[in-house]
């Protein structure tokens, strides 16, 4: 018999499943596919590509819809809530299950918090670390348009 892939003259054939198509081949060949139900044939590796079917594709979230800015002394912001409810570092520490050293910095306005820490803190402490968008942007010519320094918030160093 002929080999169905390679065309080779052999005496033993093998049925093997190749790219979904059952075929007649040989030992050397059916390596490329896999044995039809009741074979103990292992199935050969399969690509990504041939596995993954077309997911539909949601709309992407745009990073900035849901911008908001971290009000700019955040750090007396904390350390007022917390001392409003009587607590050391150490029992809002155990009690949020933040790291006393890192709720200490959060307080010097050494780092800025992550989103996480935020959630956390605002609930144990019932607290915003967001102030609201202002949308009333006032130019300093007002008969040209806006410039970028218009919406630029400046940080004035202490």
């Amino acid at each position: 018999m002929q080999c169905e892939l390679c065309g080779k003259e052999v005496k033993n054939i093998i049925k093997t499943r190749v790219e979904g198509v059952e075929m007649n081949v040989c030992e050397a060949c059916a390596k490329f596919g896999m044995s039809p139900k009741g074979y103990s044939r292992k199935p050969r590796a399969v690509f990504k590509n041939e596995t993954k079917q077309k997911q539909a594709k949601r709309p992407r979230k745009d990073m900035f819809d849901n911008l908001k800015t971290l009000v700019e002394d955040y750090g007396s912001l904390v350390k007022e809530a917390r001392e409003k409810k009587n607590m050391t570092l150490e029992e809002l520490s155990r009690a949020v299950g933040i790291k006393e050293s890192l709720i200490h910095k959060i307080e010097r306005n050494e780092i800025e918090p992550e989103e996480k820490y935020v959630k956390i803190l605002e609930k144990a402490l019932g607290i915003s670390f967001y102030e609201e968008g202002d949308l009333n942007y006032e130019t300093s010519n007002e008969d040209s348009e806006f410039t970028l320094g218009d919406f630029i918030k400046v940080k004035k160093r202490k």
